[in-house]
């Protein structure tokens, strides 16, 4: 248990020095992460009193922001359908059904690049892609929620740290996962493959929804 602990602290210190250390180095010039830098829409459009002074700390303000987002984004999801997430987590539980999911990610890209190929040759679904991809994307925002809680959650629990709040788990988790994120040249990667787990986990449950997918419903009962 004293050991767990200490792996849950150590690894939260670690991520935190991660989100900071990064933060350093893209304010420094040295390090160029791969989205575009908050800095100059600070210095250039904002043009409020201490605009300078904000736009030279805009690299700590943007890692600060991304942490704080990823954690209300994933306490709304929570308050807004926790039997769901709760399910969804269940769901992720496990290497074997990671990459299951992850599995799944792929082949719905892969399906909806199809979609997209094909409804270029008609006119009345050229918005059917779109549409798609946005729930694609709210599949995978969702799914990296849970995995982000099942992450939390599985170090609290060796920690004998589970009784408190899921938002603590939830913390713990995106803490973890965003510090990933910050990674150079790992970033775009590891973005990818929490994306790609998440949509696969949350549609493949229906956003944990508690039936799964099946035509049973469709089938012709014989009559007695």
């Amino acid at each position: 248990m004293r050991v767990w602990r200490g792996v849950v602290v150590v690894s939260v210190l670690a991520a935190l020095a991660v989100v900071l250390a990064t933060a350093y180095l893209e304010a420094e010039g040295r390090l160029r992460l791969p989205w575009p830098m908050m800095a100059p829409q600070l210095g250039t459009r904002l043009g409020f009193l201490g605009a300078p002074r904000l736009a030279a700390a805009g690299p700590y303000v943007e890692a600060t922001a991304g942490l704080l987002l990823q954690f209300l984004i994933g306490a709304l999801i929570l308050y807004t359908m926790p039997e769901r997430m709760r399910r969804l987590t269940d769901a992720l539980a496990g290497g074997q059904a990671i990459m299951r999911s992850l599995g799944i990610g792929l082949l719905l890209v892969f399906g909806l690049g199809a979609v997209a190929f094909l409804s270029a040759f008609y006119i009345h679904t050229a918005m059917l892609p779109f549409v798609l991809a946005g729930v694609l994307f709210l599949a995978a925002l969702a799914g990296a929620e849970a995995l982000a809680l099942g992450l939390g959650r599985g170090l609290l629990r060796r920690a004998a740290w589970s009784g408190g709040s899921p938002l603590m788990a939830l913390l713990v988790g995106t803490t973890l996962l965003y510090a990933l994120t910050r990674l150079p040249y790992a970033a775009p990667v590891v973005m990818a493959l929490l994306a790609l787990t998440g949509a696969g986990a949350a549609l493949s449950t229906r956003f944990g929804g508690r039936r799964t997918w099946t035509l049973d419903p469709l089938r012709e009962v014989p009559e007695p």
